[in-house]
């Protein structure tokens, strides 16, 4: 066992309050948690990933995870279980409730009710994502994260038992419902507000979760969760830990988060934070270590869903990254002319100046009426500037201001899939298809290639420019994939110094700057993210973190 381990902790993918008790679901089984106590294991729900939990009329209901097909599972107050069935056929199951009786189950593509002769679909369809259903006194409401041509979020509602629907669509991409009431509602980067009321500025952080409970409403807001009671009375602890969670509950002794980072309860007098989950035991690997970036000086930086770390030594021994955020859902690391390094991350971006050790959250700053970034895509540092690709087109931000963010109006507000600097030149890949080119230094835009990527990266071999995605590997001016490496598929790509590296789940292959492609020898199966360290590298299929020789096979 590495240093690293230590750490993981055990994912929760929903909660569910009955009382002043909480029912928790988890990648590993079923758990519950009373006032005062830590998180207790039921038996006969364990190691089976649990999710979904949802109310019913006399107990609750969750969704269990099944290489067959998902189950639903009825159960009574005391978690006994009494019914178990199938899902409707083919469909990935996301959310479930039976406060009426009859069972609802939301899916990956809508929303469907259970009948005496399977399943009826009562909204949605291919063209919607949605990502919960739930039940108030008055309506069922579903929360929908991209449907429409501009695929926007929504909340759709039905005051009829789902007969006819009601839309309300966001204005901004990546604005997502994150919990509603009959009064109020709230929202990922809006915040909370009363129903038909003005929508207000955009939060700095992301909210990520919220509860409506007893004439109050929490949300967390980055690293912090925010109080607001009746009238005027609020309060706001901050705590690292608590950032991304995707759960939280006031509770008698407490305030109770969890996530992919675990469970917690944190005193909202002294600050203080409780580990939940410290001794759960589990016979599968727990958290994901799910993305390995190499900066300065042989310094890996490792951001799991249960921390930050970095390694200093190859991966033998790791220490915890000093984070405004613990938890960094990072996709992409760009090396500042300054010897920072900018971390990008979906909800946010983030810096280091000394190497990983300290951590810091780039709160953004937007001109008064631009449009929002809705969700990072891309990133790259050229011309003394940070720029990002998001759903909302490409912003930028000068180095020695980078929380201030401002949009790049020559691109419009189609979605952007990779960025990179060639020379004196910005290359934006788009998500529509085409890559563009402007100089760094401002002025006309142009079309460098028709080529599309999807999901891709753009990245330089040390002489020209790369497109990597699930396809393989190709230049910008030519359609077919290298010979060398053109059977690739569903490729991924690292580079670090004058080493480049592309792998997918079977295979890499590996060229140094002005050489020839080599095949690595003996590539584990399954890799997820590589960082190069000269000779060798670290890789990661999310559930360890171990070492390869680059040698040519």
């Amino acid at each position: 066992m590495t240093s690293l381990e230590r750490f993981a902790r055990v994912e929760v993918k929903s909660t569910w309050r009955m009382g002043d008790d909480l029912w928790i679901g988890t990648k590993i089984g079923l758990f519950k948690r009373v006032p005062g106590s830590d998180l207790m294991p039921i038996p006969g729900h364990l190691p089976v990933e649990i999710r979904g939990l949802g109310p019913s009329a006399d107990g609750f209901l969750y969704i269990e995870a099944d290489p067959a097909g998902d189950q639903i599972v009825m159960a009574d107050a005391a978690g006994a279980v009494r019914r178990r069935l199938p899902g409707p056929k083919g469909e990935k199951l996301v959310s479930a409730s039976a406060l009426r009786g009859c069972i609802l189950v939301a899916t990956k593509t809508g929303l469907f009710r259970e009948k005496e002769d399977g399943w009826e679909r009562l909204y949605g369809g291919e063209d919607s994502i949605v990502t919960a259903v739930h039940e108030l006194s008055d309506r069922i409401s579903l929360f929908v994260k991209k449907q429409g041509v501009e695929r926007k979020p929504a909340l759709v509602e039905s005051f009829d038992d789902g007969l006819t629907w009601q839309m309300t669509e966001s204005d901004d991409y990546g604005d997502t419902i994150i919990a509603v009431s009959e009064t109020s509602i709230v929202t990922k980067w809006r915040g909370a507000r009363l129903r038909g009321s003005g929508k207000g500025g955009y939060k700095k952080h992301p909210i990520t979760a919220a509860e409506f409970y007893a004439g109050s409403i929490l949300v967390v807001d980055g690293d912090k969760i925010e109080i607001a009671g009746p009238g005027r009375r609020k309060m706001e602890v901050f705590h690292p830990r608590v950032a991304e969670a995707e759960q939280v509950h006031l509770v008698p002794d407490g305030l109770f988060v969890s996530g992919a980072q675990g469970t917690y309860l944190l005193d909202p007098l002294t600050g203080s934070l409780r580990d939940l989950a410290a001794d759960v035991t589990a016979t599968v690997p727990v958290g994901k270590r799910k993305k390995l970036f190499a900066l300065d000086e042989g310094v890996v930086l490792a951001a799991c869903t249960f921390g930050t770390f970095t390694s200093r030594d190859g991966g033998a021994h790791w220490v915890k990254s000093d984070a405004e955020w613990d938890v960094l859902d990072a996709e992409h690391a760009a090396r500042g002319p300054n010897g920072e390094w900018y971390i990008l991350c979906q909800r946010g971006v983030f810096v280091t100046r000394d190497n990983g050790g300290r951590i810091d959250y780039l709160k953004p700053k937007l001109p008064h009426g631009s449009r929002h970034f809705g969700e990072f895509r891309a990133l790259a540092v050229g011309g003394n500037t940070l720029w990002l690709g998001t759903k909302a087109g490409l912003f930028a931000a000068s180095i020695e201001r980078p929380e201030h963010l401002a949009p790049v109006d020559a691109f419009g507000v189609k979605p952007v899939d990779a960025l990179a600097i060639e020379g004196d030149r910005l290359l934006v890949a788009l998500e529509e298809g085409g890559i563009y080119e402007r100089p760094l230094a401002g002025g006309d835009l142009s079309r460098r290639s028709d080529v599309t990527l999807k999901e891709g990266v753009m990245i330089h071999d040390g002489g020209s420019l790369l497109l990597v995605d699930e396809r393989g590997v190709s230049t910008p001016d030519q359609a077919a994939t290298i010979p060398a490496i053109g059977g690739l598929h569903g490729c991924r790509v690292t580079a670090s110094g004058t080493r480049i590296l592309v792998w997918n789940g079977q295979e890499a292959w590996s060229k140094a700057r002005g050489e020839a492609w080599v095949r690595v020898g003996a590539w584990p199966q399954g890799v997820r993210s590589v960082a190069l360290l000269g000779a060798a590298a670290l890789v990661t299929d999310r559930d360890s973190i171990g070492a390869v020789s680059l040698a040519a096979a």
